[in-house]
Protein backbone atom coordinates (compact mmCIF):
# COMPACT_ATOMS: atom_id res chain seq x y z
CA UNK A 1 0.00 0.00 0.00
CA UNK A 2 1.05 3.26 -0.93
CA UNK A 3 1.64 6.03 2.13
CA UNK A 4 -0.51 9.59 2.20
CA UNK A 5 2.79 11.42 1.78
CA UNK A 6 3.59 8.90 -1.47
CA UNK A 7 0.47 9.66 -2.49
CA UNK A 8 0.62 13.53 -2.16
CA UNK A 9 4.01 13.39 -3.89
CA UNK A 10 1.94 11.68 -6.95
CA UNK A 11 -0.45 14.29 -6.94
CA UNK A 12 2.11 17.34 -6.83
CA UNK A 13 3.76 15.61 -9.29
CA UNK A 14 0.23 15.52 -12.10
CA UNK A 15 -1.05 18.98 -11.20
CA UNK A 16 0.66 21.26 -12.92
CA UNK A 17 -0.57 19.22 -15.96
CA UNK A 18 -3.95 19.47 -15.45
CA UNK A 19 -6.47 21.43 -17.29
CA UNK A 20 -8.45 24.12 -15.31
CA UNK A 21 -10.42 22.97 -12.00
CA UNK A 22 -14.18 23.39 -13.17
CA UNK A 23 -13.81 23.51 -16.59
CA UNK A 24 -15.36 20.62 -18.75
CA UNK A 25 -12.26 19.55 -20.08
CA UNK A 26 -11.14 19.49 -16.64
CA UNK A 27 -13.92 17.32 -15.67
CA UNK A 28 -13.72 15.13 -18.83
CA UNK A 29 -10.32 14.06 -18.12
CA UNK A 30 -10.71 13.29 -14.67
CA UNK A 31 -12.61 10.50 -15.42
CA UNK A 32 -10.71 9.37 -18.71
CA UNK A 33 -7.41 9.54 -16.94
CA UNK A 34 -8.76 7.86 -13.45
CA UNK A 35 -8.22 4.64 -14.59
CA UNK A 36 -4.66 4.94 -16.73
CA UNK A 37 -3.06 6.92 -13.18
CA UNK A 38 -4.34 4.32 -10.82
CA UNK A 39 -2.82 1.54 -12.83
CA UNK A 40 0.11 3.24 -13.94
CA UNK A 41 0.98 4.45 -10.48
CA UNK A 42 3.16 1.94 -8.46
CA UNK A 43 1.04 -1.42 -8.18
CA UNK A 44 0.74 -2.34 -4.65
CA UNK A 45 2.18 -5.22 -4.10
CA UNK A 46 0.22 -8.81 -3.40
CA UNK A 47 1.02 -12.00 -0.91
CA UNK A 48 2.88 -13.67 -3.99
CA UNK A 49 4.75 -10.37 -5.13
CA UNK A 50 6.35 -10.10 -0.97
CA UNK A 51 6.93 -13.97 -0.85
CA UNK A 52 9.16 -13.33 -3.97
CA UNK A 53 11.06 -10.30 -3.11
CA UNK A 54 11.43 -12.18 0.73
CA UNK A 55 12.64 -15.03 -0.84
CA UNK A 56 14.79 -12.67 -3.10
CA UNK A 57 16.40 -11.21 0.52
CA UNK A 58 16.94 -14.28 2.27
CA UNK A 59 18.73 -15.67 -0.71
CA UNK A 60 20.37 -12.64 -1.17
CA UNK A 61 21.02 -11.66 2.51
CA UNK A 62 22.38 -15.43 3.06
CA UNK A 63 24.95 -15.15 0.34
CA UNK A 64 25.97 -11.85 1.82
CA UNK A 65 26.45 -12.54 5.70
CA UNK A 66 28.44 -16.19 4.43
CA UNK A 67 30.97 -13.27 2.78
CA UNK A 68 31.22 -11.15 5.62
CA UNK A 69 32.27 -14.54 8.26
CA UNK A 70 34.27 -15.57 5.46
CA UNK A 71 36.32 -12.01 5.35
CA UNK A 72 35.76 -11.07 8.99
CA UNK A 73 35.80 -13.86 10.68
CA UNK A 74 32.52 -13.80 12.24
CA UNK A 75 32.50 -9.76 12.74
CA UNK A 76 29.25 -8.71 14.62
CA UNK A 77 29.03 -5.66 12.64
CA UNK A 78 29.55 -7.07 8.99
CA UNK A 79 27.20 -10.00 9.75
CA UNK A 80 24.49 -7.26 10.45
CA UNK A 81 25.38 -4.74 7.75
CA UNK A 82 25.76 -7.78 5.24
CA UNK A 83 22.80 -8.74 6.70
CA UNK A 84 20.96 -5.20 6.31
CA UNK A 85 21.70 -4.80 2.89
CA UNK A 86 20.35 -8.09 1.78
CA UNK A 87 17.22 -7.57 3.98
CA UNK A 88 16.62 -4.04 2.67
CA UNK A 89 15.98 -5.86 -0.53
CA UNK A 90 12.32 -7.38 1.25
CA UNK A 91 10.56 -4.00 1.07
CA UNK A 92 11.81 -2.82 -2.43
CA UNK A 93 8.11 -2.56 -3.67
CA UNK A 94 6.50 -1.43 -0.11
CA UNK A 95 8.82 1.18 0.43
CA UNK A 96 11.46 1.41 -2.51
CA UNK A 97 13.03 4.93 -1.53
CA UNK A 98 13.46 3.99 2.06
CA UNK A 99 14.89 0.23 2.02
CA UNK A 100 17.01 1.67 -0.66
CA UNK A 101 18.70 4.81 1.59
CA UNK A 102 18.92 1.39 4.13
CA UNK A 103 20.93 -0.43 2.09
CA UNK A 104 23.20 2.58 0.66
CA UNK A 105 24.00 3.41 4.42
CA UNK A 106 25.40 0.08 5.51
CA UNK A 107 26.99 -0.22 2.20
CA UNK A 108 28.72 2.75 3.07
CA UNK A 109 29.30 1.78 6.40
CA UNK A 110 31.03 -1.19 4.89
CA UNK A 111 33.02 0.86 3.65
CA UNK A 112 34.24 2.91 6.18
CA UNK A 113 35.29 -0.49 8.40
CA UNK A 114 37.52 -0.87 5.38
CA UNK A 115 35.68 -4.49 3.91
CA UNK A 116 36.51 -5.47 0.59
CA UNK A 117 33.90 -4.67 -1.40
CA UNK A 118 33.01 -8.49 -2.64
CA UNK A 119 29.60 -8.86 -4.04
CA UNK A 120 28.08 -5.99 -1.51
CA UNK A 121 27.58 -3.19 -3.40
CA UNK A 122 25.50 -5.30 -6.34
CA UNK A 123 22.30 -5.82 -4.44
CA UNK A 124 22.31 -2.28 -4.10
CA UNK A 125 21.75 -1.88 -7.79
CA UNK A 126 18.86 -4.04 -7.63
CA UNK A 127 17.74 -1.54 -4.81
CA UNK A 128 18.06 1.23 -7.39
CA UNK A 129 15.99 -0.24 -9.94
CA UNK A 130 13.18 -0.86 -7.42
CA UNK A 131 13.35 2.75 -6.17
CA UNK A 132 12.94 4.04 -9.51
CA UNK A 133 10.62 1.21 -10.76
CA UNK A 134 8.33 1.40 -7.91
CA UNK A 135 8.79 5.02 -6.56
CA UNK A 136 7.48 8.15 -7.86
CA UNK A 137 9.58 10.62 -10.27
CA UNK A 138 10.92 12.59 -7.77
CA UNK A 139 12.01 9.96 -5.34
CA UNK A 140 13.17 8.15 -7.98
CA UNK A 141 15.42 11.41 -8.47
CA UNK A 142 16.19 11.60 -5.33
CA UNK A 143 17.16 7.58 -5.27
CA UNK A 144 19.50 8.12 -8.43
CA UNK A 145 21.50 10.70 -6.68
CA UNK A 146 21.81 9.35 -3.36
CA UNK A 147 22.93 5.90 -5.78
CA UNK A 148 25.54 7.57 -7.77
CA UNK A 149 27.07 9.53 -5.06
CA UNK A 150 27.28 6.55 -2.61
CA UNK A 151 28.88 4.21 -5.40
CA UNK A 152 31.82 7.24 -5.45
CA UNK A 153 32.02 7.64 -2.07
CA UNK A 154 32.57 3.74 -1.90
CA UNK A 155 35.03 3.60 -4.16
CA UNK A 156 36.78 6.03 -2.64
CA UNK A 157 36.65 4.35 0.44
CA UNK A 158 37.32 1.26 -0.66
CA UNK A 159 39.82 1.69 -3.41
CA UNK A 160 40.36 -1.22 -6.01
CA UNK A 161 44.32 -1.04 -7.86
CA UNK A 162 43.71 -4.43 -9.39
CA UNK A 163 40.82 -3.01 -11.76
CA UNK A 164 41.28 0.81 -12.51
CA UNK A 165 38.08 1.37 -14.53
CA UNK A 166 35.56 -0.44 -12.30
CA UNK A 167 33.94 2.69 -10.40
CA UNK A 168 33.26 4.16 -13.48
CA UNK A 169 31.75 0.82 -14.96
CA UNK A 170 29.80 0.58 -11.94
CA UNK A 171 28.39 4.18 -12.17
CA UNK A 172 27.52 3.59 -15.43
CA UNK A 173 25.91 -0.36 -14.22
CA UNK A 174 24.39 2.33 -11.30
CA UNK A 175 22.43 5.31 -14.13
CA UNK A 176 21.39 1.69 -16.41
CA UNK A 177 19.87 0.55 -13.36
CA UNK A 178 17.86 3.40 -12.74
CA UNK A 179 16.90 3.90 -16.38
CA UNK A 180 15.47 0.44 -16.48
CA UNK A 181 13.36 1.40 -13.90
CA UNK A 182 11.78 4.15 -15.23
CA UNK A 183 11.37 2.76 -18.36
CA UNK A 184 9.44 -0.03 -16.55
CA UNK A 185 7.34 2.71 -15.16
CA UNK A 186 6.78 4.30 -18.70
CA UNK A 187 5.91 0.37 -19.81
CA UNK A 188 2.90 0.26 -17.49
CA UNK A 189 1.60 4.11 -17.94
CA UNK A 190 1.50 3.05 -21.62
CA UNK A 191 0.00 -0.05 -21.07
CA UNK A 192 -2.89 1.61 -18.74
CA UNK A 193 -3.30 4.13 -21.28
CA UNK A 194 -4.21 1.61 -24.08
CA UNK A 195 -6.68 -0.31 -21.48
CA UNK A 196 -7.92 2.72 -21.42
CA UNK A 197 -8.34 3.93 -25.05
CA UNK A 198 -9.87 0.02 -25.89
CA UNK A 199 -12.28 0.44 -23.12
CA UNK A 200 -13.30 3.93 -24.31
CA UNK A 201 -13.24 2.33 -28.22
CA UNK A 202 -15.19 -0.19 -26.71
CA UNK A 203 -17.83 2.29 -24.96
CA UNK A 204 -18.10 4.34 -28.06
CA UNK A 205 -18.75 0.99 -30.18
CA UNK A 206 -21.82 0.52 -27.76
CA UNK A 207 -23.19 3.97 -27.73
CA UNK A 208 -23.10 3.87 -31.80
CA UNK A 209 -24.70 0.13 -31.31
CA UNK A 210 -27.36 1.53 -29.34
CA UNK A 211 -28.26 4.60 -31.49
CA UNK A 212 -28.21 2.31 -34.51
CA UNK A 213 -30.91 0.17 -32.61
CA UNK A 214 -32.69 3.14 -31.65
CA UNK A 215 -32.96 4.46 -34.95
CA UNK A 216 -33.60 1.37 -36.54
CA UNK A 217 -36.77 0.93 -33.80
CA UNK A 218 -38.00 4.95 -35.23
CA UNK A 219 -38.16 3.38 -38.37
CA UNK A 220 -39.99 0.59 -37.26
CA UNK A 221 -42.96 2.18 -35.17
CA UNK A 222 -42.95 5.00 -38.40
CA UNK A 223 -43.46 1.29 -40.23
CA UNK A 224 -45.91 -0.13 -38.25
CA UNK A 225 -47.85 2.80 -38.43
CA UNK A 226 -48.13 2.93 -42.12
CA UNK A 227 -48.87 -1.05 -42.19
CA UNK A 228 -51.71 -0.48 -39.72
CA UNK A 229 -52.91 2.79 -40.80
CA UNK A 230 -52.96 1.80 -44.27
CA UNK A 231 -54.87 -1.33 -43.26
CA UNK A 232 -57.18 -0.51 -41.27
CA UNK A 233 -58.62 2.44 -43.63
CA UNK A 234 -58.97 0.14 -46.67
CA UNK A 235 -60.33 -2.60 -44.49
CA UNK A 236 -63.25 0.22 -42.74
CA UNK A 237 -64.13 1.59 -46.24
CA UNK A 238 -64.31 -2.05 -47.26
CA UNK A 239 -66.15 -3.16 -44.66
CA UNK A 240 -68.65 -0.31 -45.18
CA UNK A 241 -69.20 -1.20 -48.36
CA UNK A 242 -70.48 -4.84 -47.56
CA UNK A 243 -72.66 -3.77 -45.11
CA UNK A 244 -74.51 -1.36 -47.50
CA UNK A 245 -74.24 -3.61 -50.08
CA UNK A 246 -75.54 -6.91 -48.03
CA UNK A 247 -79.01 -7.10 -48.89
CA UNK A 248 -78.76 -5.64 -52.82
CA UNK A 249 -75.72 -7.18 -54.10
CA UNK A 250 -74.61 -9.97 -51.97
CA UNK A 251 -71.79 -11.14 -54.23
CA UNK A 252 -70.25 -7.43 -54.26
CA UNK A 253 -70.84 -7.14 -50.34
CA UNK A 254 -68.74 -10.88 -50.24
CA UNK A 255 -66.17 -9.63 -52.62
CA UNK A 256 -65.65 -6.40 -50.43
CA UNK A 257 -65.43 -8.99 -47.40
CA UNK A 258 -62.61 -11.01 -49.68
CA UNK A 259 -60.84 -8.04 -50.07
CA UNK A 260 -60.86 -6.98 -46.13
CA UNK A 261 -59.35 -10.50 -45.26
CA UNK A 262 -57.00 -10.21 -47.72
CA UNK A 263 -55.69 -7.09 -46.84
CA UNK A 264 -55.53 -7.95 -43.04
CA UNK A 265 -53.46 -11.35 -43.79
CA UNK A 266 -50.88 -8.85 -45.85
CA UNK A 267 -50.92 -6.74 -43.00
CA UNK A 268 -50.17 -9.22 -40.36
CA UNK A 269 -47.50 -10.84 -42.72
CA UNK A 270 -45.90 -7.45 -42.73
CA UNK A 271 -46.12 -6.84 -38.94
CA UNK A 272 -44.43 -10.13 -38.40
CA UNK A 273 -41.56 -9.05 -40.10
CA UNK A 274 -41.73 -5.71 -39.08
CA UNK A 275 -41.72 -6.47 -34.81
CA UNK A 276 -39.34 -9.02 -35.47
CA UNK A 277 -36.41 -6.40 -34.39
CA UNK A 278 -38.69 -5.03 -31.68
CA UNK A 279 -38.59 -8.02 -29.40
CA UNK A 280 -36.21 -7.19 -26.60
CA UNK A 281 -36.23 -10.42 -24.74
CA UNK A 282 -32.56 -11.63 -23.80
CA UNK A 283 -32.78 -14.93 -25.39
CA UNK A 284 -33.66 -13.25 -28.95
CA UNK A 285 -31.18 -11.83 -31.72
CA UNK A 286 -31.85 -8.12 -32.75
CA UNK A 287 -32.23 -9.28 -36.07
CA UNK A 288 -32.69 -11.88 -38.90
CA UNK A 289 -29.32 -11.45 -40.22
CA UNK A 290 -28.00 -13.07 -44.02
CA UNK A 291 -28.00 -16.60 -42.15
CA UNK A 292 -31.60 -16.18 -43.03
CA UNK A 293 -31.90 -15.05 -46.55
CA UNK A 294 -32.15 -18.51 -47.15
CA UNK A 295 -35.78 -18.50 -45.30
CA UNK A 296 -36.58 -15.40 -46.84
CA UNK A 297 -36.26 -16.37 -50.09
CA UNK A 298 -38.28 -19.65 -49.52
CA UNK A 299 -40.94 -17.61 -48.30
CA UNK A 300 -41.25 -15.60 -51.60
CA UNK A 301 -41.04 -18.19 -53.77
CA UNK A 302 -44.12 -19.96 -52.05
CA UNK A 303 -45.93 -16.98 -52.46
CA UNK A 304 -45.43 -17.30 -56.31
CA UNK A 305 -42.34 -15.23 -57.04
CA UNK A 306 -39.48 -16.35 -58.75
CA UNK A 307 -36.65 -15.80 -57.21
CA UNK A 308 -33.34 -16.80 -57.03
CA UNK A 309 -30.31 -16.68 -54.27
CA UNK A 310 -26.78 -16.57 -55.01
CA UNK A 311 -24.12 -15.85 -52.05
CA UNK A 312 -20.00 -15.23 -53.57
CA UNK A 313 -16.74 -14.08 -51.50
CA UNK A 314 -15.94 -16.01 -48.44
CA UNK A 315 -19.42 -15.65 -46.17
CA UNK A 316 -18.50 -15.26 -42.22
CA UNK A 317 -19.39 -12.90 -39.21
CA UNK A 318 -19.83 -9.27 -39.94
CA UNK A 319 -21.49 -7.07 -37.15
CA UNK A 320 -25.01 -7.58 -36.06
CA UNK A 321 -26.22 -4.40 -37.22
CA UNK A 322 -25.18 -4.89 -40.59
CA UNK A 323 -26.25 -8.12 -41.23
CA UNK A 324 -29.72 -6.84 -39.59
CA UNK A 325 -29.47 -4.19 -42.66
CA UNK A 326 -28.42 -6.74 -45.49
CA UNK A 327 -31.95 -8.82 -44.29
CA UNK A 328 -34.10 -5.61 -44.28
CA UNK A 329 -32.67 -4.56 -47.87
CA UNK A 330 -33.19 -8.09 -49.09
CA UNK A 331 -36.64 -7.90 -47.71
CA UNK A 332 -37.91 -4.48 -48.79
CA UNK A 333 -36.67 -4.96 -52.40
CA UNK A 334 -38.21 -8.17 -52.77
CA UNK A 335 -41.72 -6.75 -51.23
CA UNK A 336 -41.62 -3.94 -53.63
CA UNK A 337 -41.42 -6.75 -56.20
CA UNK A 338 -43.86 -8.21 -55.11
CA UNK A 339 -45.79 -5.13 -55.15
CA UNK A 340 -44.62 -3.86 -58.77
CA UNK A 341 -44.04 -6.89 -60.76
CA UNK A 342 -45.09 -10.04 -58.92
CA UNK A 343 -44.97 -12.17 -62.69
CA UNK A 344 -40.65 -11.02 -62.78
CA UNK A 345 -37.65 -12.79 -62.25
CA UNK A 346 -35.73 -11.93 -59.45
CA UNK A 347 -32.07 -12.28 -58.64
CA UNK A 348 -30.81 -11.39 -55.23
CA UNK A 349 -26.85 -11.56 -54.67
CA UNK A 350 -25.13 -11.04 -51.64
CA UNK A 351 -20.91 -10.42 -51.86
CA UNK A 352 -18.66 -10.81 -49.58
CA UNK A 353 -15.74 -8.54 -49.82
CA UNK A 354 -12.75 -8.13 -47.52
CA UNK A 355 -14.36 -5.12 -45.76
CA UNK A 356 -17.79 -4.83 -46.94
CA UNK A 357 -20.88 -6.56 -47.97
CA UNK A 358 -22.58 -5.56 -51.25
CA UNK A 359 -26.19 -6.75 -52.00
CA UNK A 360 -28.05 -6.67 -55.30
CA UNK A 361 -31.99 -6.67 -56.31
CA UNK A 362 -32.29 -6.93 -59.43
CA UNK A 363 -35.67 -8.25 -61.70
CA UNK A 364 -36.18 -8.00 -65.47
CA UNK A 365 -39.34 -5.85 -65.18
CA UNK A 366 -41.58 -8.39 -66.36
CA UNK A 367 -45.31 -7.57 -65.29
CA UNK A 368 -47.96 -9.95 -62.70
CA UNK A 369 -50.84 -8.83 -65.14
CA UNK A 370 -48.97 -10.12 -68.53
CA UNK A 371 -49.65 -13.75 -67.55
CA UNK A 372 -53.61 -13.13 -67.13
CA UNK A 373 -54.09 -10.23 -69.97
CA UNK A 374 -54.27 -7.77 -67.21
CA UNK A 375 -52.69 -4.50 -67.29
CA UNK A 376 -49.54 -5.27 -64.83
CA UNK A 377 -47.56 -3.49 -62.58
CA UNK A 378 -44.33 -3.53 -63.31
CA UNK A 379 -42.68 -0.47 -65.00
CA UNK A 380 -40.42 1.39 -63.27
CA UNK A 381 -42.09 4.33 -63.29
CA UNK A 382 -44.88 2.67 -60.76
CA UNK A 383 -41.84 2.04 -58.17
CA UNK A 384 -40.23 5.49 -58.21
CA UNK A 385 -42.70 6.71 -55.33
CA UNK A 386 -43.09 3.25 -53.43
CA UNK A 387 -42.72 5.13 -50.69
CA UNK A 388 -41.11 3.94 -47.26
CA UNK A 389 -39.67 0.95 -48.83
CA UNK A 390 -37.26 2.58 -50.87
CA UNK A 391 -36.92 5.07 -48.42
CA UNK A 392 -36.40 3.43 -45.46
CA UNK A 393 -33.76 1.44 -47.74
CA UNK A 394 -31.73 4.21 -47.95
CA UNK A 395 -32.35 5.45 -44.75
CA UNK A 396 -30.27 1.96 -43.31
CA UNK A 397 -27.81 2.01 -45.28
CA UNK A 398 -26.91 5.27 -44.89
CA UNK A 399 -27.29 5.24 -40.55
CA UNK A 400 -24.38 2.36 -41.17
CA UNK A 401 -22.09 4.77 -43.44
CA UNK A 402 -22.86 2.89 -46.48
CA UNK A 403 -24.35 3.24 -49.86
CA UNK A 404 -27.44 2.89 -51.70
CA UNK A 405 -28.06 3.11 -55.32
CA UNK A 406 -31.81 2.21 -56.35
CA UNK A 407 -33.91 2.89 -59.59
CA UNK A 408 -34.73 1.49 -62.83
CA UNK A 409 -32.09 -0.22 -65.08
CA UNK A 410 -31.11 -0.30 -68.60
CA UNK A 411 -33.22 -3.81 -69.40
CA UNK A 412 -36.59 -2.20 -67.81
CA UNK A 413 -36.23 -3.50 -64.71
CA UNK A 414 -35.70 -2.81 -61.40
CA UNK A 415 -32.22 -3.11 -59.04
CA UNK A 416 -31.15 -2.03 -55.67
CA UNK A 417 -27.53 -2.22 -55.11
CA UNK A 418 -26.10 -1.23 -51.57
CA UNK A 419 -22.56 -1.76 -50.54
CA UNK A 420 -21.63 -1.71 -46.46
CA UNK A 421 -18.39 -1.44 -44.44
CA UNK A 422 -17.89 -4.28 -41.72
CA UNK A 423 -15.06 -2.82 -40.44
CA UNK A 424 -16.46 -0.12 -38.49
Amino acid sequence: MRTGSEAETEIDEVRPRLPRPGSTVARTATLRGAVARTLAARPAPGTRVLLWDGALAVVLGTILVGEAVAETGGAPGAIVLAGTIGGSLAFRRRFPLASYLVSCAALLVLAARCYDAGLYPYPNAIGLYSAAAYGSRRRSAVALVAGLAGVILYWTLVPSSDIPWLPGALVGAWALAWVAGRAEVQRRRTAAEALERLAEAERRREADRARAVAQERERLAADVHDIVGHALNVMVLQAGASRRLLDRDPVASADALAVVESVGREALAELDGALELLDTAPTRRPGRGVEDLGELVERFVAAGLAVHLTVSGRPREIPAPVAVTVHRVVQEALTNVAKHAGGARTEVEVAYGDDEVRVRVQDDGARAGSATGGPGRGSSADRTGAGRGVRGIRERVAALGGTAEIGPDQHGGWAVRCTLRTDR
